[in-house]
């Protein structure tokens, strides 16, 4: 703190100085504790670095302690701002927390402790003895000892950015009492929809489930034990099984917990997000809360005449990425780049980490490069911060060890699966086949099933586009409606085609699609013709078919490998795993739904094992404190890409206006265009897909970083036919030269 008639000629920087006068403050306090010399240097160095870092990035830790050494500027920054304190105030600081913490501390020592330059030495020996050495304490200790470490200065972290911004853009928001969500919300929602007299023999099958669900967390659930799952098939319910799960843990607990429900894919969040809605029967953010990068950032809040006002851009958006709402449903990316990072915008979120109740849904869709990680970081930070999970899958990994540590709430979930019959998996992999031929013996069994709903799931968009337009020559458009799928589609189209799917029709649906259309999405076929990938995507890929058992025959699954796709699909999903599927699969040549769970289970096995011994650079970063390093995690590999925006309809025409409206506008700062922006942005990536660079229009010039195109005048690069959808294929490659349509990179799958 500079005094009041100080003219301003010098550094105006306060990070390192508050730095250091609260590491010495926290060692005076920590002296007075029963940790030992080791822990107290190491909290109050923690102290150091999450205060010098709380406007910008951690470094790693050894960089940190470091940075001073041959810094002079710096140093003599800091011994120029010790003599312009406005001492006044800040004796008037020191005596209010001094209080508070039971010890004295004298501002005059502080200052010839800066002139010393005595911080420099002590910061680099703490390094060097503790870190540097293998016989330092920090080396001698376990791994799960270093984890929680690692999250113990994350959450202070966290904290301290969460607090110091919350006093800047909150006011009254931030004394208003949470409110309590009720003990019996799910059942008033299962009463209104029926869901407790179930007709149907599946949902006869769900009511089971989900009351057994409940039974076993009441008989199982210990509050040291922090992580559960939810096992049953595809279509029984786990949406809301698992949400009353939650609540009831809630109860159990006393209240104080928020939910938190992560879900792989932005597509499926907002049918989830309904369901939510409908079960809370409220439209307060403060209730529930919708987090994801396309999310619309309006946080409502309830007037006293029972209305909803959203606040104003910079509390609504600082609320909602700081997940402020009782129930916040988001995204794996948006938990697990919290988790793992260096960067203050998203470690905001970790103190409302604690006390939480985390679902995640589709948890199989972790890559499992990343189960040790998570394996380890779980447990830590459900020890640590008293948090709870819950991993929801018809494919459950073997992320944890069953039964030591994690607790199955449906202890006899293989009974569901025998109870299931609804499709049978054909095998065809015994031979790869052509795509030529592959393509004709889809064609062949159109024409000998014609009334059979048919979904096929390629794994590259250039040889599903290949496919679809093989199936649309030979198609009877008369008889059959065809729906291609993939990211060279508009979202805006995905969601219409999806619509549309589940629509009842007098015709017979076709549909061919990359992966995208396999978790998640709620529609029903016939039969599905797979390419190979890994098990738990073929399992995924089988409940789109006779996904309620309402259909008159049992659904077909067939499973082809395709050698034109063989090199893309290793690329996509890695050798490892389609090996395993293989050796799972190599003597099987048809198998009913009722013996999938054999299936799953012995391919897990094999997975756990592989995962086991890849190596580990994320855990290696953590057990080092190594921030930086840790903070270059990301659940979704960053690709190159070139973003273009579709004209296809009036909304976009006006989205991109608005668009360019805001960013045309000189007398607006860039933070000011970013929230503008995220108010139109919602609606505007409805219009935008993302390609390869060298796939990009050569003859169109980008506007604004994106390239526009627009169907009625670029025909050549993008078809779309609102009232002829098998004419709709996305976005078309050309190759400048020959002036013909070609397709996509076989690496750049959905």
């Amino acid at each position: 703190m500079l005094s009041p008639d100080h003219e301003v000629t010098g550094p105006k920087s306060h990070a390192l100085l508050s730095a250091l006068f609260t590491r010495q403050v926290a060692r005076e306090y920590l002296a007075t504790t029963n940790l030992g010399k080791f822990e107290q240097e190491l909290l109050a160095n923690y102290t150091f670095t999450v205060v010098k870092r709380h406007h910008g990035k951690l470094l790693d830790f050894e960089d940190e302690l470091y940075a001073l050494g041959n810094q002079e500027e710096k140093r003599a920054e800091l011994a120029q701002q010790i003599e312009v304190f406005a001492e006044e105030e800040t004796e008037e600081i020191i005596r209010s927390f001094a209080q508070t913490l039971g010890l004295s501390y004298c501002l005059e020592d502080f200052k010839e402790y800066i002139r010393s330059e005595q911080y420099t030495d002590e910061l680099e020996d703490f390094y060097e003895d503790e870190f540097g050495t293998r016989y330092g304490t920090w080396q001698q200790l376990p791994d799960e000892v270093r984890m929680d470490y690692f999250f113990v200065h994350q959450f202070m972290f966290g904290s301290l950015l969460l607090a110091d911004k919350t006093e800047v853009i909150l006011d009254e928001e931030r004394h208003k009492q949470r409110p309590n969500l009720g003990n019996d919300l799910v059942e008033t929602f299962r009463k209104k929809k029926g869901f407790d007299q179930p007709v149907s023999r599946i949902n006869q099958l769900k009511n089971q489930a989900y009351t057994q669900a409940l039974e076993g967390l009441r008989q199982r659930f210990s509050p040291d034990q922090h992580i559960y799952s939810i096992t049953l098939p595809t279509g029984l319910g786990k949406t809301i099984t698992s949400f009353a799960v939650a609540l009831e843990i809630k109860q159990m607990l006393g209240q104080q917990h928020r939910l938190v429900v992560t879900i792989p894919f932005t597509s499926i969040i907002d049918q989830n997000f309904e369901v939510y809605r409908d079960i809370l029967n409220n439209e307060s953010s403060r209730v529930l809360l919708k987090h994801h990068h396309l999310a619309e950032p309006a946080y409502k809040e309830i007037e006293d005449d029972e209305s909803y006002r959203p606040l104003d851009v910079n509390k609504s958006q600082f609320l909602i990425e700081t997940w402020q709402s009782e129930v916040v449903v988001t995204t794996f990316v948006q938990l697990l780049n919290s988790i793992y990072s260096n960067h203050k915008a998203l470690v905001m979120k970790l103190p409302n980490l604690a006390n939480a109740i985390i679902i995640l849904d589709e948890i199989q869709t972790i890559p499992y490069a990343y189960w040790q990680l998570i394996n380890r970081s779980f447990k830590a930070i459900g020890r640590l911060f008293n948090c709870y999970f819950v991993l929801m899958s018809a494919t459950q990994p073997l992320i944890f060890a069953p039964e030591e540590e994690i607790i199955e709430l449906v202890p006899d979930y293989a009974q569901y699966f025998r109870h299931f019959n609804r499709t049978r998996l054909i095998n065809r992999c015994q031979m790869p086949v052509s795509m030529d031929d592959f393509g004709q013996t889809v064609a062949q069994y159109l024409q000998t099933h014609p009334k059979r709903d048919v979904l096929v799931i390629l794994n590259t968009k250039k040889l599903s586009k290949q496919c679809f337009e093989q199936l649309r020559q030979l198609a009877n458009e008369a008889n059959d409606d065809l729906y291609y799928l993939s990211t060279l589609i508009t979202p805006y189209e995905r969601k219409q085609i999806i619509r549309k799917i589940k629509t009842p029709a007098h015709k017979r649906k076709v549909v061919v699609s990359t992966q995208l259309i396999e978790a998640g999405v709620d529609i029903s076929v016939d039969t599905v013709f797979r390419a190979l990938a890994p098990l738990d995507a073929i399992i995924q890929a089988a409940g789109r078919a006779n996904r309620y058992n309402e259909k008159t025959i049992q659904g077909e699954v067939y499973l082809y490998e395709i050698e034109e796709m063989r090199q893309a699909t290793s690329l996509i999903y890695g050798q490892e795993l389609l090996q395993k599927t293989r050796n799972v699969l190599r003597n099987i040549q048809q198998i009913e739904e009722c013996h999938y769970l054999s299936l799953i289970e012995a391919y897990f096995v094999e997975v756990r094992t592989q995962s086991e011994v890849i190596e580990q650079p994320y855990l290696e970063a953590i057990h080092m404190l190594q921030f930086e390093q840790v903070g270059a995690f990301s659940l979704i590999e960053e690709r190159e890409g070139a973003s273009v925006f579709v004209m296809i309809n009036d909304e976009a025409q006006e989205a991109w206006a608005k668009y360019a409206e805001i960013y045309n506008d000189d007398s607006l700062k860039k933070y000011e265009q970013k929230r503008a922006f995220a108010q139109i942005k919602t609606v505007f990536y409805d219009y935008v897909i993302n390609i390869h660079p060298q796939h990009a229009p050569e003859d169109i010039d980008k506007a604004l970083h994106f390239y526009v195109v627009d169907p009625a005048t670029h025909s050549e690069y993008y078809t779309y036919k609102p009232r002829q959808q098998a004419q709709n294929t996305g976005y078309q490659i050309i190759d400048a030269s020959a002036k013909k349509t070609t397709n996509p990179s076989l690496t750049q799958n959905y």
